[in-house]
């Protein structure tokens, strides 16, 4: 017998299976096999009330922020934006902490600047500020806070980035589901499809009519001038980049309440992303450095007599007055900011560095910090110079703003170096905020025009610039109207020069005003 025959016990050909052998089956991963069902998004009443208050709110900061020159209504926009917010976050429970409240009030005076001033340059750097501010408030009210975060870097990229893109869907998904449970958004889509339907016919009905009476072709083609104007396609394109802000706005405000599986920040791991950005050896940084420091100080010992002299008000010999200032300024300028450039990558990128930071990386940076200082008020005493003998301009105006604000950033960084555990984010902060404020409230332009007009009558300006005076905004004209060093004339035939005095940008108190002067 064979025994290996399995289906008999005897010799012979075996016998068939008893079923036949399935077909070899392709692989389905798990994944797969189930579908995933799409999770719908968490809301109520409350979202969908802020869903449209949003989507209005987006269209108008386009529209008066992006479209038009700044004024009283774009103040009103960034204020109805905080309220919104604060509305919200209040009926989410959220609670405000004094630090919040603080930031709250801080937020609403910066929105007073835009129906002051019609600066365009201060009223786009206020916007700037605002959003960057609110998208922090709703952060830190959502998250809390009692206070300014020591690593305010890693929580401004969330409140800003992070948090709203996570949530960029979630109003057009609560739109959607919310309209397709409601009677109105069913109603609403079919009435949707009858106007699509109807579009064609209606149009070859207009296009016979037109053809057979030219009084309905008179009123058929003024009234599509009227819709299809350029003011049409300016609400068109308003309407489309809105969309996409409301969404973001809605995203950022809807993260912060709904807490669950957030992100939050955790300093531990904040401590740990620096710590990884230190792969350079300190000898490898102290190295590169000193032959910078060692350059710096032969360059100010070599030219001690050219920029010192600044301080004593003499001009170097074969100079005049403008290119001793103007070249000297801009030198140290830059050099200011590569020593700034220096001093960070020092702090972020040696290997021993924070709290580890040894004496010498200290020494370099106090080194580095304190020459950087020096170069600044060498800078401004030039800067001086150079106004009392030609007046104030906007572009000396700026640059010495911002060189007080660098020499406040070394300061700190000095004072980082003995003191570790003062808060740098925060004190950077409240002295950014209070410079700002100094900036746009003090209206650069009003206090040029009253400078350069002081200057000129007491002799000190061989000339008053009447042309440069002229081509600055409606907050330079009224102060000149009111000094009597332009005319109305003058001043109504250059006011309408530029576009923020047309449309919503000339409401605004200094336009009104020349407005009232010149007419």
């Amino acid at each position: 017998m064979d025994r290996n025959n399995t289906y008999g016990g005897f010799q012979g050909p075996p016998c068939p299976p008893p079923y036949p052998q399935p077909y070899p089956q392709p692989y389905i991963p798990a994944s797969a096999a189930v579908p995933k069902v799409k999770e719908k998004p968490e809301y109520n009443k409350a979202e969908i009330v802020l869903s449209v208050f949003i989507l209005i709110a987006a269209f108008c900061f386009v529209r008066y922020v992006l479209f038009h020159a700044m004024g009283f209504i774009t103040t009103g926009v960034f204020a109805a934006i905080i309220i919104i917010s604060a509305v919200y976050m209040k009926k989410k429970e959220c609670s405000f902490s004094a630090f919040n409240k603080v930031l709250m009030v801080i937020l609403f005076i910066f929105t007073i600047v835009f129906s002051i001033t019609s600066n365009n340059l201060i009223k786009v750097l206020n916007a700037l500020f605002l959003f960057g501010g609110i998208s922090y408030l709703v952060y830190s009210v959502g998250a809390g806070n009692s206070g300014v975060e020591r690593y305010l870097p890693f929580a401004l990229t969330k409140a800003v980035f992070e948090y709203p893109f996570s949530c960029f869907d979630k109003q057009a998904a609560i739109t959607s589901d919310s309209l397709s449970k409601s009677k109105a958004g069913s109603n609403a889509k079919y009435i949707f499809i009858g106007l699509l339907l109807t579009v064609p016919l209606t149009a070859i009905v207009a296009a016979l009519l037109m053809s057979a009476d030219d009084g309905v072709e008179r009123i058929l083609t003024n009234l599509a001038d009227s819709i299809f104007s350029m003011e049409f396609w300016n609400v068109l394109i308003q309407l489309s980049l809105a969309l996409p802000c409301s969404l973001y706005m809605f995203g950022m405000l809807y993260k912060n309440t709904h807490r669950k599986d957030i992100k939050v920040l955790d300093p531990q791991v904040c401590k740990q992303k620096i710590f990884n950005m230190r792969f350079v050896s300190n000898l490898v940084i102290y190295t590169a450095v000193t032959p910078i420091c060692i350059l710096y100080v032969m360059f100010f010992i070599s030219q001690a007599n050219y920029f010192l002299s600044a301080f004593s008000n003499d001009l170097p010999e074969g100079f005049t007055y403008a290119d001793y200032a103007r070249r000297g300024f801009f030198e140290l300028f830059a050099v200011a900011l590569i020593n700034l450039g220096v001093l960070v990558f020092m702090s972020l990128h040696s290997k021993k560095a924070g709290k580890e930071k040894p004496f010498a990386l200290k020494l370099y940076s106090i080194v580095l910090s304190v020459f950087t200082i020096i170069l600044i008020t060498t800078a401004m005493s030039k800067m001086v110079m150079y106004i009392n003998r030609y007046g104030l301009t906007r572009l000396r105006v700026y640059t010495s703003w911002f060189m007080i604000l660098l020499a406040f950033v070394f300061i700190m960084i000095i004072i980082k170096q003995f003191r570790f555990e003062m808060k740098f984010a925060r004190n950077l902060a409240v002295i950014f905020t209070l410079m700002f404020a100094v900036l746009c409230f003090s209206r650069p332009e009003a206090v040029i025009v009253k400078y350069n007009i002081e200057m000129y009558r007491s002799g000190q300006l061989e000339e008053l610039d009447k042309d440069s005076i002229l081509e600055m905004s409606d907050d330079g004209l009224l102060e000149a109207l009111r000094e009597d060093a332009v005319t109305k004339e003058e001043v109504n035939e250059n006011k309408y020069r530029s576009y923020e005095r047309y449309s919503y940008g000339r409401y605004n108190i200094s336009s009104i005003m020349v407005d009232m002067l010149t007419e």
